[in-house]
């Protein structure tokens, strides 16, 4: 029996913030020192992943439902110098239309794959440091910090629905979230990757991010934070290093 004075075991304390699915999708925004406190205490994922996957299904589908083929066919042929016939041209654009379902059913699994990634990195690098920490904690953490993403997504969702053809290759410049929108994606792409990667929305994930990876391995904030934007420099190079590859 406990008595007055005595704290119970740290096993059965309640987390230090919010519990409930809702409160910590609405507390990474509004309190998140103590969502990530708790979510570090009891990791969960389902909800932010649910949310993120449909989101990126719904932009996924109205984008592919007001583009262009023909358009689109015409701008990578020429980007490729390649002549085509009105007839390639048609079934060029008849695949791209056959195809749409390969599309969406991409879009929707981004988002698991993506959190499963990053959440497998910092777990890696984690492990590399000698800090103790759970998968399933790392993709808790994961999953609720790109819910800034989600959001924006959503403001993108409710930007794009008034336009009659949607341009797939322009959707990334139009929340202005990153300064790549000041250059020409088709001018220079390698620069407007770099740039895309300036994006506050990143930024904000990783800060949630190293929140969340400092309260689950007790690491100071300044180490996580450099973990993280470490991983972050060679994603940025990597993906930086690929597009000069295939440009």
């Amino acid at each position: 029996m406990e008595t007055e004075g005595e704290k119970p075991p740290a096993a059965a304390r309640k987390p230090p913030g919010p519990d409930s699915a809702v409160a910590r999708i609405v507390g990474t925004f509004v309190s998140p020192v103590r969502t990530f406190a708790a979510i570090a205490a009891r990791p969960t994922f389902l909800a932010p992943l649910v949310l993120w996957t449909a989101t990126s299904f719904l932009v996924s589908e109205l984008v592919l439902s007001r583009t262009d083929w023909r358009a689109v066919v015409l701008e990578n042929a020429a980007r490729r110098e390649a002549k085509m016939t009105e007839a390639q041209i048609d079934q060029a654009v008849e695949t791209s239309r056959r195809l749409k379902w390969a599309f969406e059913l991409f879009a929707a699994a981004v988002p698991a794959v993506i959190a499963v990634v990053t959440a497998g990195a910092l777990y890696i690098g984690c492990q590399a440091f000698g800090w103790e920490l759970r998968f399933r904690q790392a993709f808790g953490v994961v999953a609720h910090a790109y819910l800034p993403g989600v959001a924006a997504a959503v403001v993108l969702f409710a930007l794009l629905w008034g336009r009659s053809t949607i341009d797939p290759q322009s959707i990334d410049d139009i929340l202005r979230t990153s300064p790549a929108f000041l250059v020409d994606r088709r001018a220079d792409k390698t620069l407007h990757s770099l740039l895309a990667s300036l994006d506050l929305l990143s930024l904000w994930s990783m800060g949630l991010m190293t929140l969340g990876l400092s309260s689950a391995t007790g690491a100071s904030r300044g180490r996580i934070a450099v973990l993280v934007l470490s991983l972050w420099g060679l994603y940025v190079l990597g993906k930086a290093g690929i597009g000069i590859v295939f440009s």
